[in-house]
C-alpha cells in the first residue's frame, strides 16, 4: 500500500476544509496582524497637517494673454503651485519661522492641491506637533503672497523704464526736428518733411505717455488673499489608522492562509473519510462525521443512526466474509479507544443481526470493550489467564446481558500470555470457540498503545479503526502492511470522530505499554510451579502451561512427550491456512499423562450439561482445566 496523493484529486471542499481546520491559525495571525498596526500606529512617529487656503487673482505678475485673444487674461495655477514650492518662496518662510532648517528641506514638507475648476491654492504642511504644522502652513500662504506682490511691483517698474526709455528717445527727436523746422524756410521740401516727421513723433508720444501715466498709476501688485487661515490639527495626519488598519488586517490573513495551506499540506492526518480512499486505496465500511454522545460509555441504541451505521457495518462484513464460522480482527491504526467502540459494537450488531457471536479481548492495555458491554472489571479472569492455562474457556465467556447470542473473554490478568501467544495455543482457542460461535471478533486495540496482532493471523479478515484528526495516513499504511505480512485481509476502514482522547494521553499510554513491556519478564523467565507427581498440580500455584520451563510438553501417543521439535497441529489450518486437519485432530491423544490441555473445549450455551456438551473430538471423561490452586 502506497501513501501518495494524486495530484487531480483536490476539490473546492478540500480547500473549504483546510480554511475550516486551521481556522485557528488564520484567526490568530490575523489578530496578530491587528495588533502589530495597532502597535505601529501608537509607537509610530506623529505627523500632523494643516493647511491654509489661497484664493489667487490676477495681477502684474500672474496673467497671461488668452490665445487669440488680447483682452482677457486668465491665471495658470500649476505655475502658482510650483511658485507655492519654490525656493525662493521657501526662503521667506524659513525667515518668518527662524527655522533651523535649510529652505529646500522646509520646501519638502509642504504640498499644494489645487481643486478642479478653481483658483484657490491649498497649502498643506506636515511638523511633528499641531502649532508647527499651521506655523509652516500660515507662513508658506503669507510668503507666497509675498512673493508674488514683490514679483508684480517689480515687473511693473520694468515696463515704465523700458515706457520711460522709449519716451525719452521720442521726446529728444521732437525737440530735434522742432529746432530743425525753424531753421528752413517755410513752404520748402525739406520744412514739409521735418514737419511731417514733428507730427509723427508727437502721436507716439501722446500714447506713450498714457501709458507710463497708467501704469505708474497702477496698483494691481496683490496677487490674492488669504481664504482659510492654517489651524492647529487635533489629530495626526500620519500613520493614518484607515490605512494602516485593514492593511495590518490583510497582511495578517494572507500570512495565515499562507501558513494555514503549508501546514495542512505537511499534516497527513485523516480529516475525512474520502482521505482514507483517495490516499490509501481502502474502502470505508463506517464513517460516523458527528460526534456521538456518549460512545465511549455504552453501546450505542440500534434504532439511532449511529446504530444503524453499524448494522451496515456488520452485513457488510459477514456478506463479504460469507457462510460459515468466521474471525473477524478489528485493529486501531492510532492511539485511542476507537477499537473497543467499533469491536464491541460490531459483536452486537452481528449478535443481534446474525448468529452466536463472541468478543475476545485482546487488548491488554486499556481495552472499554468489557466496560461498554457491562462485564467484569479491573482484576477479572480472561483471555490472559486461559492462554496460561490457569482456568477453562467456559469459567471466562461472560454472557452479555445488554445483547442476547453475545458473549465476552475479557483481557486477563496475564498479559504476558496474549503478548507472547503460542501459535498452537492459539489454534485450539480458536478451534474451540467456533463450536459454540458462528463469529468471533477480536478487540486486538490500538497498535501504538500497545495493541497486538498475536492473534491476527487466525484471522479470516480484519477492520481498521482510524479516528478523524488523530489517525495519519503513515499509520494507517503501516497497520495494513502489517496486517498484509501476515495474510490477513483488510475488508475495510471505520472511521470515528474525534475524541477527547488527546495527543498527550495517546504519547503517555504509548509510553507506557512500551516500559511495560520492557519490565515485564518473557514467558521463559517466568518460573512456574512443576506438577506435582501423578499429573497433579502443587496446590496454590498455576498450571504450568506447555513448553515452559517447569512446565511438561505435550505427550505423544503412547503417552510419551514430544521432543523439542514443533508441536503437531492438531487443528489443522484453516481460512488462508487451509481447511482444518480433522483426522489429525482425532488421531492425536487428548491427555496423555494425565496432564490437562491448557485450552479444554468451550459448551454451547444451550447445554444441558454442566461444563458443556461433548463433542466426538472431546471424550465425554475428557478433563478440564482446573482453577488456580485446585487439584
Amino acid at each position: 500500500m502506497i501513501d501518495s496523493a494524486r495530484p487531480d484529486s483536490f476539490e473546492m471542499s478540500d480547500y473549504l476544509g483546510v480554511l475550516r481546520r486551521r481556522w485557528r491559525m488564520i484567526f490568530a495571525f490575523t489578530l496578530l496582524g491587528a495588533l502589530a498596526a495597532a502597535a505601529y500606529l501608537v509607537v509610530a512617529p506623529k505627523a500632523y497637517t494643516a493647511t491654509a487656503s489661497v484664493y489667487v487673482t490676477p495681477n502684474a505678475a500672474n496673467t497671461a494673454a488668452l490665445l487669440g485673444n488680447k483682452t482677457n487674461t486668465v491665471i495658470n495655477m500649476d505655475n502658482e503651485v510650483q511658485i507655492v514650492q519654490s525656493t525662493s518662496v521657501a526662503r521667506l518662510a524659513v525667515a518668518e519661522l527662524h527655522s533651523t532648517l535649510t529652505p529646500t528641506a522646509l520646501a519638502k514638507q509642504v504640498s499644494v492641491a489645487v481643486p478642479p475648476n478653481t483658483q484657490i491654492l491649498q497649502i498643506s504642511c506636515s511638523e511633528p506637533s499641531p502649532k508647527a504644522a499651521a506655523d509652516c502652513a500660515q507662513a508658506f500662504a503669507t510668503s507666497y503672497l509675498q512673493s508674488r506682490e514683490a514679483t508684480a511691483r517689480s515687473k511693473i517698474q520694468s515696463q515704465i523704464q523700458i515706457e520711460q526709455a522709449k519716451e525719452s528717445r521720442l521726446l529728444t527727436r521732437s525737440i530735434s526736428l522742432e529746432a530743425q523746422i525753424k531753421t528752413l524756410r517755410a513752404g520748402s521740401p525739406a520744412s514739409a518733411a521735418a514737419h511731417a516727421a514733428f507730427i509723427n513723433v508727437s502721436t507716439q508720444l501722446a500714447p506713450l505717455r498714457g501709458a507710463i501715466a497708467s501704469l505708474d498709476a497702477s496698483v494691481n501688485y496683490k496677487s490674492g488673499y488669504i481664504i482659510t487661515a492654517a489651524l492647529r490639527p487635533t489629530t495626526p495626519s500620519s500613520p493614518r489608522k484607515l490605512l494602516y488598519g485593514p492593511s495590518g488586517v490583510m497582511v495578517g490573513l494572507l500570512v495565515g492562509l499562507i501558513f494555514a495551506f503549508w501546514a495542512d499540506r505537511r499534516d497527513d492526518r485523516i480529516h475525512a473519510a474520502s482521505d482514507v480512499e483517495r490516499f490509501l486505496d481502502i474502502p470505508v465500511l463506517l464513517s460516523l462525521a458527528q460526534r456521538a454522545p456518549g460512545l465511549q460509555n455504552a453501546l450505542v441504541p440500534p434504532r439511532s443512526a449511529t446504530g444503524h451505521a453499524f448494522t451496515e457495518l456488520a452485513r457488510a462484513s459477514a456478506t463479504a466474509l460469507g457462510d460459515g464460522n468466521h474471525v473477524l480482527l478489528v485493529v486501531g491504526a492510532s492511539a485511542g479507544p476507537g477499537t473497543g467502540v467499533v469491536a464491541s459494537n460490531l459483536a452486537a450488531a452481528l449478535a443481534r443481526t446474525r448468529a452466536e457471536t463472541v468478543l475476545i479481548c485482546a487488548d491488554q492495555h486499556g481495552s472499554i470493550s468489557p466496560k461498554l458491554l457491562g462485564i467484569g472489571g479491573g482484576g477479572a479472569r480472561g483471555l490472559g489467564d486461559v492462554l496460561a492455562g490457569m482456568v477453562t474457556i467456559n469459567e471466562v465467556t461472560l454472557p452479555s446481558a445488554a445483547v442476547p447470542r453475545l458473549r465476552v473473554i475479557a483481557p486477563g490478568t496475564d498479559p504476558g500470555a496474549v503478548d507472547d501467544l503460542q501459535y498452537d495455543a492459539g489454534r485450539r482457542l480458536i478451534a474451540a470457540l467456533n463450536e459454540s460461535a458462528r463469529y468471533i471478533v477480536i478487540d486486538a486495540g490500538a497498535l501504538p498503545a500497545g495493541g497486538t496482532l498475536g492473534m491476527a493471523e487466525f484471522a479470516d479478515a480484519s477492520i481498521v479503526v482510524a479516528e478523524l484528526d488523530s489517525t495519519t495516513r503513515g499509520e494507517m499504511a503501516e497497520c495494513v502492511r502489517r496486517l498484509d505480512r501476515i495474510r490477513t485481509e483488510v475488508l475495510g476502514a471505520a472511521i470515528l470522530p474525534p475524541t477527547r482522547w488527546s495527543d498527550r494521553k495517546a504519547k503517555a499510554a504509548t509510553r507506557s505499554a512500551s516500559a511495560a513491556e520492557t519490565a515485564r519478564p518473557t514467558r521463559m523467565d517466568r518460573v512456574e510451579p512443576r506438577p506435582a507427581p501423578g499429573g497433579s498440580r502443587r496446590p496454590g500455584g498455576p498450571p504450568p502451561p506447555h513448553g515452559q520451563a517447569g512446565g511438561r510438553p505435550p505427550a505423544g501417543p503412547g503417552g510419551e512427550p514430544y521432543g523439542p521439535g514443533p508441536v503437531p497441529d492438531e487443528f489443522g489450518r484453516r481460512s488462508k491456512h487451509g481447511p482444518p486437519n480433522d483426522a489429525a485432530a482425532g488421531s492425536a491423544p487428548r491427555n496423555a499423562g494425565g496432564q490437562p490441555w491448557p485450552l479444554p473445549r468451550t459448551a454451547r450455551p444451550d447445554s444441558g450439561q454442566p461444563g458443556g456438551r461433548p463433542t466426538a473430538d472431546y471424550p465425554a471423561d475428557y478433563p478440564t482445566a482446573k482453577g488456580k490452586g485446585e487439584s
